[in-house]
């Protein structure tokens, strides 16, 4: 949002944020020069995204437009679909038991009541509770969406053949990556990092969410296996998205009596992901399903070379910068981890960065002016 603002601001348009109470001190410092009012919301904690409060403010402020989601907005609104993994990959979602333990019972009880009235009676279909009213959910906001914003052909691709959406409603908005931020860092800030984590060798970094198309656990399982090979001190940094919380990821972790080898390094500012990024050997991913890929591209700004899955996400952002194999190959993954550690996997320079983060604020604010009609 906060690289979006000018070009709004300066379009004459009014402009209020709305922020999640965890989110509402970052969103107030990006905008702080932009003097735009800041409303922090109290009562949208949970999955299923429901506001009363929010539905007032939309109607108080007299809004033309509402830039996210909730089913009941009472205002045009812009959707913004980062990916349909779920859809593509069923198998991948939550289970009800497993929806229920992650976002308590009382969001399933939310889920099948918001299905009910989605599909009519509730019953439609087979299968989770919850993925059923995934999917149903996103039909109905596509269609009543003014436009759908997404981030790659590849997810576009999955909206038009999963939802049924024309090219026409459409605005493809590449996550963009602040320079300014994500670049190489002075060995003197890496080497502070890296001690704050107990990293006295070369490490492989990983950074992100444990979602089931991540695919973390087997990453995990993979490198622990073969880590007798990597050289001396070597380290898997598993950072953000609480993984360490994941008790799949735990369970592989002590399995494997690896508690020395994967480092955890929970949740780190910008400026502290930008030094892990430089001091990696490499960022390592093990995912199945992508929309985007926006840490590999934050990786490669700061310099630091990437091992990915070969998939069409992640060939279309990295677009021919990265080290690929297959999703099923490990024996591949290992050696490039291998080579990676030892300081022999081929150089691939770096290239000015495809989505700049001035020109992605741009191409949504024209999205935004094409829904605003």
């Amino acid at each position: 949002m906060a690289v979006a603002a000018p070009y709004v601001l300066d379009m004459g348009w009014r402009l209020i944020a709305v922020a999640q109470p965890w989110q509402e001190d970052h969103i107030r410092r990006a905008v702080a020069h932009l003097n735009v009012p800041v409303l922090a919301c109290p009562d949208d904690r949970g999955f299923i995204r429901d506001s009363p409060w929010l539905r007032t403010q939309l109607r108080r402020q007299k809004a033309d437009l509402y830039y996210t989601v909730d089913r009941k907005c009472p205002v045009p609104f812009v959707y913004t679909i980062h990916d349909l993994t779920r859809l593509r990959y069923p198998a991948l979602s939550y289970g009800d038991a497993d929806f229920a333990e992650r976002f308590g019972q009382h969001e399933l009880d939310a889920a099948r009541r918001e299905l009910a009235v989605l599909s009519g009676n509730g019953q439609s279909g087979a299968g989770p509770v919850f993925l059923r009213y995934f999917r149903a959910l996103n039909h109905h906001l596509a269609e009543r969406a003014q436009r759908i914003v997404t981030i790659s052909r590849s997810t576009a691709g999955d909206i038009k053949r999963l939802l049924g959406v024309s090219d026409a409603r459409l605005d493809l908005v590449p996550g963009g990556v602040d320079g300014t931020v994500f670049r190489p860092r002075g060995s003197q800030e890496v080497r502070a990092v890296a001690a704050r984590h107990g990293l006295d060798g070369p490490y492989v970094l990983y950074t992100g969410l444990v979602h089931p198309n991540k695919r973390v656990e087997w990453l995990l399982e993979r490198l622990v296996e073969a880590r007798a090979a990597f050289p001396a001190g070597a380290r898997l940094v598993v950072a953000g998205g609480h993984a360490e919380k994941s008790a799949l990821v735990r369970d592989v972790v002590a399995r494997g009596q690896a508690e020395g080898f994967v480092v955890f390094a929970g949740r780190v500012d910008d400026d502290e992901l930008a030094a892990l990024y430089t001091g990696a050997s490499a960022y390592v991913t093990a995912a199945v399903s992508e929309g985007f890929g926006l840490p590999m591209l934050e990786a490669r700004a700061c310099g630091t070379q990437v091992i990915g899955t070969d998939i069409p996400a992640l060939r279309e952002t990295l677009a021919g910068t990265a080290h690929f194999y297959r999703p099923g190959d490990a024996s591949r993954l290992v050696a490039l981890v291998m080579d990676a550690l030892s300081g022999r996997l081929p150089l691939i320079p770096s290239r000015p960065l495809p989505f700049a983060w001035e020109s992605s604020g741009s191409l949504l604010v024209r999205a935004l002016e094409r829904a605003m009609g």
